[in-house]
């Protein structure tokens, strides 16, 4: 499942709740600005609240959208790294609704115990939090490019300049911090994960104890026109760990203010609170099923898909791969009948009519209606080669042969689009099938050629080559 939800913004009724903010803190390290290396700043920030292993607390939002106001209540709880476990105390319409979220992974469960996992899960309100802890995480060159573009003098320090650029989604704009070289605070921002839309962050003033040290700062939030959008107050409550106590933010769908209570620090949360049991083997189980069918091991590939199906009977993707397990193994009514299901439950979801179409066009049991579904898929993503592959395809087997060697033809204008070598290797040998009912030898033996150099060990090809040679 590729699927990325912001599940507030969907599931209750557009609420954005949970803006939190955790900016790191700590001492001077004795390094110098000449010596620091971004793997050396990258390493120190992740150290600053290494001894924070987990925090929970309540956080009560009021929320103002044209004249309405609806108070939300949560109980949040992290764990580091990157854990959340969210559970809604308030009103009584999300109560005993909770959020479990691991990473980029996540599972909801409603208050019935029904639940929904989703492979890239958003939480509304979570957005900051990501945003500031995006350095206290050692795996962070995995999502991240970091590097460290300049050092500038800011509130009397130095400030080093990084930009984070997300390998994951790179047509995102770059994050930019400016860090101080003396307690490793963020003293500027530009984000797009505040307010949903370029947003700077900037610090306006700070109370400073008796000790020199911060005990709490704010941040002005500002738009691009450099319009003031809110602000964030944090404050210090354990060494290394600020928490935003209170947020006053101006979005594009009213107001939000926040407050943050109950702080506890090092609970104890235990790994087993963000684990959603029958989520964590769906997951294995769709891994497996995955795996199984990448190594043509069909059967197990089916039995998998199968249990995925039992646990997440929602889960539409493997429905239409189960289908395509069974068509494989050669059971064509159980593969008609759940492609079938498929279209029912998501009337929109294209590869499901590009699978039934194909098995309908290429068994010959209804090659009109397949040729009708394939023509739906194909339209609705019109550069996607492998619908127009199987709309070819069922050309072919209705016997229009022109019409066959077209959309074939147009499919290879987007070789590069393919899946993987397979598809496009599929896509040259039916359009040489295409050339041989049409007469045009020499020009099927090219395209069996031309399969061959995607798929050189595939015998099928290198049998109807021989023959075609030989005839």
């Amino acid at each position: 499942m590729n699927i990325r939800r912001h599940f507030l913004g969907t599931k209750i009724a557009g609420i954005a709740v949970l803006v939190i903010v955790l900016s790191l803190l700590a001492g001077t390290w004795g390094v110098s600005a000449e010596e620091l290396s971004i793997e050396g700043l990258l390493k120190q920030m992740s150290l600053v609240s290494a001894h924070v292993k987990d925090f929970e607390c309540i956080l009560e939002s009021v929320y103002n959208r044209q004249g309405v106001s609806e108070t939300v209540v949560a109980k949040v709880t992290y764990k580091r790294p990157d854990k959340y476990s969210i559970t809604y105390l308030a009103p009584a319409a999300y109560e005993g609704t909770q959020i479990v979220q691991s990473g980029r992974t996540g599972v909801v469960v409603n208050k019935d115990g029904t639940w929904k996992a989703y492979d890239s899960l958003t939480v509304q309100g979570l957005e900051t939090l990501n945003f500031m802890l995006r350095f206290a995480k050692d795996d962070i060159g995995r999502t991240y490019n970091v590097t460290l573009s300049d050092k500038v003098n800011m509130e009397n320090r130095i400030a080093y300049v990084v930009v984070a650029e997300n390998q994951l989604e790179p047509q995102e704009e770059p994050e930019v911090f400016w860090i101080d070289n003396v307690k490793y605070l963020i003293l500027q921002a530009e984000t797009s994960d505040i307010l949903g839309e370029r947003t700077f962050l900037k610090l306006k003033k700070s109370n400073v104890s008796g000790k020199g040290n911060w005990d709490s700062y704010i941040l002005t939030v500002l738009d691009l026109k450099g319009d003031v959008r809110g602000e964030i107050t944090l404050t210090q409550v354990e060494r290394g760990l600020y928490l935003p106590t209170q947020v006053n933010l101006l979005t594009d769908f009213g107001s939000i203010d926040q407050v943050m209570k109950d702080i506890k620090i090092n609970t104890g949360a235990k790994d087993e609170a963000f684990i959603v049991k029958e989520a964590e083997e769906m997951r294995a189980k769709l891994k497996e099923a995955e795996s199984a069918y990448s190594k043509k091991k069909y059967d197990k590939a089916l039995i998998a898909y199968k249990r995925v199906i039992e646990l997440d009977p929602e889960n539409i993707q493997a429905r239409c791969n189960l289908g395509l397990c069974y068509w494989l193994t050669d059971d064509v009514d159980e593969a008609v009948d759940t492609l079938e299901t498929v279209l029912v439950k998501a009337s929109g979801y294209l590869p499901a009519y590009n699978n039934l179409g194909f098995i309908l066009s290429d068994t010959g049991r209804d090659i009109k209606r397949g040729i009708t579904l394939l023509e739906t898929a194909a339209d609705g993503d019109p550069a996607n080669p492998v619908y127009m592959d199987s709309l070819g395809w069922a050309y072919f087997k209705s016997g229009n042969l022109d019409e066959a060697k077209l959309t074939i033809r147009r499919a290879l204008l987007f070789d590069n689009l393919f899946p993987d070598k397979k598809a496009l290797a599929t896509a040259h040998y039916h359009l040489a099938l295409v050339y041989e009912a049409m007469e045009r030898k020499a020009d099927a033996i090219s395209e069996l050629q031309k399969a061959l150099q995607e798929e050189p060990f595939n015998s099928k090809y290198r049998n109807e080559l021989s023959r075609l040679r030989r005839n």
